[in-house]
């Protein structure tokens, strides 16, 4: 018997109930040591950081153009701290979404040359070297973005870029069902603009947290 209470005075007390704050579809805050299964609520278990996503939504269009002056930085909305880097470490203000700026650009000017190169083949190498081009004339900062990238974002968080620079990219493209004589003239307009400079990376103020970041 003895042993059996000695056991039993051995075993660790049972870890707390976590509570959680609900938010309904309504709005109507409650709190409660179940979890809901509802969908629709908005859930968090209190004592829990909750960490914001990697991006705030997209409130426009994308803009290929450079920026002049550094656009405001909107913080993720969804958590009660910012996002973290592979350390750790909060991400120095606008720095995901100058990755994300690099990104789409890429994205643009590689899709550009497969699309139009399909559209009027004659002209592929016309294309083609356009996109050369704008890749020597970007080189040191297409560089430094990829370093960034690896050096401070996890795997899950350059899907996550990836992902959105390719919705953002969908806004930027003719679309799919469009007729040929408009992809052309896209094609011959967009190829243009980019010859012109239009769609450098160099002097993009959206970039600049790139750069700051080699400053460091």
């Amino acid at each position: 018997m003895s042993a059996l209470v000695l056991c039993a005075q051995a075993q660790p007390p049972a870890p707390p109930q976590p509570t959680y704050r609900i938010i309904g579809p309504d709005g109507k805050v409650t709190f409660s040591d179940r979890k809901p299964t509802d969908p629709q609520a908005r859930t968090r278990e209190l004592g829990q950081t909750v960490t914001a996503p990697l991006l705030a939504p997209a409130t426009a269009p994308f803009d290929l153009h450079p920026a002049t002056s550094m656009p405001p930085v909107a913080r993720p909305l969804g958590g009660d701290a910012p996002p973290v880097d592979v350390s750790g470490k909060p991400f120095p203000p606008g720095l995901p979404e100058a990755i994300l700026d690099v990104l789409v650009h890429q994205f643009f000017v590689q899709t550009l040359m497969e699309t139009c190169g399909r559209v009027r083949p004659a002209f592929a190498d016309r294309y083609q070297g356009g996109v050369r081009n704008w890749r020597d004339r970007n080189a040191d900062i297409l560089a430094k973005s990829n370093r960034v990238t690896f050096a401070r974002f996890t795997a899950e968080q350059r899907d996550v870029l990836r992902a959105t620079a390719r919705t953002r990219l969908a806004q930027l493209l003719p679309p799919a069902d469009a007729a040929a004589e408009d992809k052309m003239l896209w094609c011959d307009r967009t190829s243009t603009d980019l010859a012109r400079r239009q769609f450098d990376l160099v002097g993009d103020m959206r970039v600049v947290p790139i750069l700051y970041f080699y400053m460091e």
